[in-house]
């Protein structure tokens, strides 16, 4: 199958390197690109959306933020994934609460890079290991997937996702999460996907009593 994907940076060096990267995970991709916000715009509105979109915030044209926000409220379905100088925690929450399925550093190694577009491809949501590690804490080491759980604090996880983890934990569905935090369902089905990966938790099941034996959520009143 063909896929379509929008490159949104305005350095064309990037906007090459990355349409390569994306033409290596399919060699027939239709490819096209963006050198600011006006531009990539004009492509989303006339072509509609596109398999995966790569936006870079600090783009000329207005505010990428706001245009993330923008992407994900009109095209929900559309994956939008940063790529981005900044790896500022407060910026990478930010950006996937507004709705990224992913925040992809550009200083990241470009294997590594494809490997985090083809999870978003498939559905799932790129969080680089600065956020997934929390605050200060050292390094994630090759063998600590297989120490299971007892590495899971509340620093694993940013506030909004605990925020959302805790109204799992009532069991509210995602529809119903989204009212409550006044998010759109699509945000609320990145940050459960999130969750999920922060507690190397196999479903929200899992996760809510991973929640409860650490007390993730001790405390804490409805959301």
């Amino acid at each position: 199958m063909t896929l379509r994907f929008l490159v949104a940076d305005d350095h064309e060096l990037i906007r090459e390197g990355l349409s390569a990267q994306l033409r290596t995970i399919n060699p027939d991709a239709q490819v096209v690109s963006a050198a600011s916000l006006d531009e990539m715009w004009d492509e989303v509105e006339r072509e509609g959306a596109v398999d995966l979109l790569l936006l870079d915030l600090g783009m000329p044209g207005g505010d990428g933020m706001s245009a993330l926000a923008r992407l994900c409220n009109r095209y929900p379905e559309m994956p939008v994934a940063v790529v981005s100088a900044s790896e500022d925690r407060a910026t990478i929450e930010k950006a996937i609460d507004h709705g990224a399925a992913g925040y992809i550093p550009k200083s990241m190694a470009m294997n590594v890079m494809v490997n985090a577009i083809r999870l978003i491809l498939s559905g799932g949501v790129y969080l680089p290991e600065t956020l997934l590690r929390g605050k200060g804490d050292a390094p994630t080491k090759p063998d600590d997937a297989s120490r299971g759980d007892e590495r899971i604090t509340p620093e694993s996880l940013t506030q909004r996702q605990i925020d959302v983890l805790c109204l799992m934990c009532e069991g509210l569905s995602n529809k119903e999460i989204a009212r409550r935090l006044g998010i759109s369902p699509h945000t609320v089905k990145i940050h459960v996907a999130a969750v999920l990966k922060g507690l190397h938790a196999d479903n929200r099941t899992q996760a809510t009593r991973l929640a409860d034996k650490y007390g993730l959520c001790s405390g804490r009143g409805s959301a």
